[in-house]
């Protein structure tokens, strides 16, 4: 069992990685982010004691000094609430379609922390051997909705530049090599919008944010019935996506972190800002702990 100072310290870390989005936490929050490690009462009270370099406002906890971060994660509130309602939306046109298995609204790191001026990011799970066809269909349904991002205008609008299939439900090989605190809280911060055949929970077994479970066969997973037209037509549609691609995604395809492009992993993020933040983490950490030396 953990000592309150070994709690503190964990408790600490994820309170600085969130101030890295002006994303102040509850108490439970905290608790939740530790996935597990320890009791939300120990949290709760190790908290209301008084803690060096953590302040409290309104149930909220920050790195002292920061005060002013719980104005703005109440502002990303209301931003926040309309985004998700524009999303579901958009996910509500797709629920028919049996290859699509889960869709995910993403980086938002925090309980609905988004700016008002961003854009809303989806992240997919495809049945095996659709991830193509389902990038198309939910990409052109985008398009011809007026609903993509643009370098001019990217408020409210639907950017799909993540896909994975059931056969991928483990991230582990996506992640940073030394180190990659954001992508493991990305995991943790996903908001589900839609979910089909218990994917959603699988994928939380596998990434080991739930424990195992027998809810979900996984060969209604991992397995699906072959189906001649479609797999020709994945595999079109595969072509012409990769001909289309910009020179710029084609020039980092599986040469960058922030683009991968497979038959079960399409992750196409031209700007992969996780080494940066890893980095700023690093030093808020050293910053905290050199205080309380």
């Amino acid at each position: 069992m953990e000592n309150d100072s070994e709690i503190l310290i964990k408790a600490k870390k994820v309170i600085a990685f969130f101030d890295l989005f002006d994303y102040p936490l509850t108490a439970f929050e905290i608790w939740e982010y530790l996935t597990g490690q320890v009791k939300l009462e120990e949290i709760i009270d190790i908290l209301d004691k008084g803690v060096p370099v953590l302040s409290q406002k309104n149930g909220l906890y920050f790195l002292t000094g920061r005060d002013e971060i719980t104005a703005i994660r109440a502002q990303h509130y209301n931003y926040s609430n309309r985004k998700y309602k524009s999303a579901r939306k958009f996910v509500g046109l797709f629920k028919w379609l049996p290859f699509i298995k889960v869709i995910a609204l993403a980086n938002s790191i925090g309980a609905h922390n988004l700016r008002d001026g961003s854009d809303i990011d989806i992240f997919v799970i495809s049945a095996p051997r659709r991830i193509w066809l389902t990038r198309f269909v939910l990409a052109s349904a985008a398009k011809l909705l007026n609903r993509r991002p643009t370098s001019k205008n990217k408020r409210d609008k639907i950017c799909l530049s993540f896909y994975i299939t059931t056969e991928n439900l483990n991230l582990d090989n996506l992640m940073l090599p030394d180190g990659d605190p954001y992508f493991n809280y990305w995991l943790q911060t996903l908001v589900l919008l839609y979910n089909k055949d218990s994917v959603y929970e699988k994928f939380l077994v596998a990434n080991r944010l739930a424990p195992d479970s027998s809810i979900v066969d996984m060969k209604n997973i991992v397995y699906a019935p072959k189906n001649i037209i479609l797999d020709q037509l994945e595999l079109l549609l595969k072509k012409i996506q990769l001909i289309i691609m910009s020179p710029a995604l084609k020039q980092a395809m599986n040469n960058s972190a922030g683009v991968v492009v497979n038959d079960q992993v399409l992750k196409l993020y031209l700007r992969d800002n996780r080494q940066e933040y890893a980095e700023k983490y690093g030093n808020k950490i050293r910053q905290i702990f050199t205080k309380i030396d």
